[in-house]
């Protein structure tokens, strides 16, 4: 998608710096560069972009300043016509908008020419870019039923409510492919999608070997609600009447009703609800996204420095604004098979859409069939694909379609260098599951000698276990492993194991300290960062992913997690953090 904006014209309320300041292409949030709009006090301001013709309006990216009294808290962005006379459309509103931030807005492919921001109260509006990209085309939408799970409110045996989404129209009831109800008052069916979709059009398919009028008067309802098994949802439809075997489609609102769950009941007493299919097509709910990226670690294949001037992968996302190489602003690799580039989002994310800056000095070929993946695994080959770039345009953006995942990546399948100045991902958190309860142990205590370390109370436990056994049996009888975090703390560990009364020691007594799974960096399973370490020797690539000490020299050591060794537990520090889950299907050696 391209970023029409740049060849617009931009007006604003009033003027104290151009308008279009904000159509520049420069991102620069520093005020101080004269790079961004700025209208007076005044009521009401406003700004817009005049695009020439009239486009499909796909989405709108918002840059702010790092003025925080030209904050752009309640930004409105609406789509005008070309013909005044014609309604203009809300794309949305952001409610909350930090300073020195992007975010990123969908507008539905809404036909206009203007785009235009306005603030409500006496107030400045700042604007440090606007972009705007356009689409020829609007995607088709999925039949999201198919994934979903159905439920309804009773079931004539062997006909259940998945049978309505199974993905066939077939008719006849003996081909398995219609759910039934009981008779009974005011049956239902019920789809969870699983996430709250604009819903465009739902397409119900009748039965057609027999019964058609069981259908007539059945509601179409769809909302984020279950109060009443969800049949209090607001009504998108009502069937009055569907023919043998036909299906009919209906539209909510406009193609702009919001839900989670689409239900069919059949009101009335001795009623029997039968579908033969339903298809609910639709795309998912999409609310105002921020840049997720920006600062995250960032890693790439190789780095190539010309003249010394840094190329380092951290520079595509640390918001430096400038497209240049000789401004320490983009990122370069050596000529390689496959180069590739990487941000560690930090967690799990829903992806709605990346933003991609090229080089405009040079290079800028450098770009061309990178691929763009989203995903869970370090292996960017194993994620899959949002979009691929096929042109060195200086800005492009690609709507990834919720995707989820921690890392996103960018490689070039072929022998070549990657140049990138710019990525901004812009996406919300997927939440968590909430993580089981740790299997029972037994209550059986080890023989222990004990020390005041660091403001807290430190065990030696006398029992030998493999690392997670002893991990659990802290986090039972005590808080966790031990973390250390000063050459001080060290120094106290290595003197409570030289004079332990606990005898024999193993070679190796277990720290909290565990290794990322393909990858080097280690952690303390207390939550706590390493900020200290005291390794033997610095750990080789894809080492031994358990931490423990050597008892003499006491130094750290990566070990095989399934020795037996003795351990060190802690008390809860004053300043707790939150633990790193961790869980077993066994329970530790008693």
């Amino acid at each position: 998608m391209q970023n029409v904006a740049l060849s617009g014209t931009a007006y604003q309320s009033s003027t104290n710096k151009s308008a279009e300041k904000a159509i520049d292409g420069n991102k620069n949030t520093e005020f101080s560069s004269n790079t961004c709009s700025l209208t007076n006090e005044e009521a009401d301001p406003w700004w817009k972009v005049d695009l020439g013709k009239t486009f499909r309006i796909h989405s709108v990216i918002i840059t702010s300043s790092n003025m925080i009294k030209y904050n752009l808290n309640g930004t409105e962005v609406w789509i005008d016509k070309s013909d005044p006379k014609e309604d203009s459309t809300r794309c949305g509103t952001i409610s909350s908008f930090p300073e020195s931030q992007s975010w990123y807005l969908p507008c539905d492919n809404v036909r206009g020419q203007f785009v235009r921001l306005k603030l409500n109260g006496v107030r400045n509006l700042s604007l440090c870019e606007v972009k705007v990209y356009t689409t020829d085309y609007d995607y088709p939408l999925p039949n999201v039923a198919v994934k979903g799970q159905a439920v309804q409110s009773s079931t004539l045996y062997p006909a259940g409510a998945h049978r309505a989404i199974d993905g066939r129209r077939d008719t006849y009831y003996t081909e398995s492919s219609c759910s039934h109800t009981e008779e009974e008052t005011a049956p239902w069916w019920r789809v969870d999608l699983g996430q709250t979709f604009v819903v465009s059009e739902v397409k119900v398919t009748n039965r057609g070997d027999c019964c058609p009028e069981r259908l007539d008067g059945a509601q179409i309802r769809i909302g984020d609600s279950l109060h009443n098994n969800g049949n209090d949802n607001p009504r998108c439809a009502s069937i009055t009447h569907i023919p043998l075997g036909n299906t009919f489609s209906f539209t909510c609102e406009s193609g702009k009703m919001e839900g989670r769950y689409v239900n069919l009941v059949l009101p009335g007493h001795k009623k029997i609800l039968t579908l033969c299919e339903v298809e609910v097509y639709a795309k998912p709910a999409v609310a105002p996204r921020r840049n997720i990226a920006k600062r995250k670690e960032a890693q790439q294949s190789s780095q190539w420095e010309a003249d010394g001037t840094p190329a380092g992968a951290y520079k595509a996302v640390n918001n430096c604004n400038r497209q240049t190489f000789g401004e320490y602003c983009c990122i370069c690799t050596e000529e390689e098979w496959g180069p590739w580039w990487r941000v560690d989002l930090g967690a799990m994310y829903r992806v709605s859409a990346i933003a991609i800056y090229n080089r405009k000095d040079c290079c800028s070929e450098y770009i061309t069939g990178a691929k763009i993946r989203i995903g869970k695994s370090l292996r960017h080959e194993d994620n899959p694909v949002c979009a691929t770039i096929h042109s060195a345009d200086l800005q492009q953006a690609f709507y990834c379609f919720e995707m989820e995942g921690q890392y996103v990546s960018l490689n070039i399948p072929k022998k070549t260098n990657l140049t990138i100045c710019g990525v901004e991902v812009f996406g919300s958190q997927v939440e968590p599951e909430q993580a089981p309860d740790p299997p029972p142990l037994p209550s059986h205590h080890f023989p222990n000698v004990t020390a005041q370390i660091g403001g807290r109370t430190v065990w030696l436990v006398g029992g030998r276990l493999c690392w997670s056994d002893a991990l659990l049996y802290c986090r039972h009888h005590y808080w966790d492993l031990l973390s250390i975090h000063s050459q001080d703390e060290q120094t106290e560990v290595e003197r409570l194991i030289r004079n332990t009364s606990l005898y024999p020691l193993s070679d190796h007594v277990w720290l909290g300290l565990r290794r990322e799974v393909m990858g080097m960096k280690w952690f303390w399973m207390s939550g706590e960062a390493v900020t200290f370490d005291s390794w033997k020797e610095f750990p080789p690539l894809f080492p031994n992913p358990c931490g423990g000490m050597d008892r003499e020299p006491s130094l750290w050591s990566p070990l095989p997690c399934g020795e037996h060794n003795n351990f060190l537990c802690q008390s809860a520090p004053a300043q707790t953090t939150t633990k790193v889950y961790y869980s077993s299907n066994k329970d530790p050696v008693p």
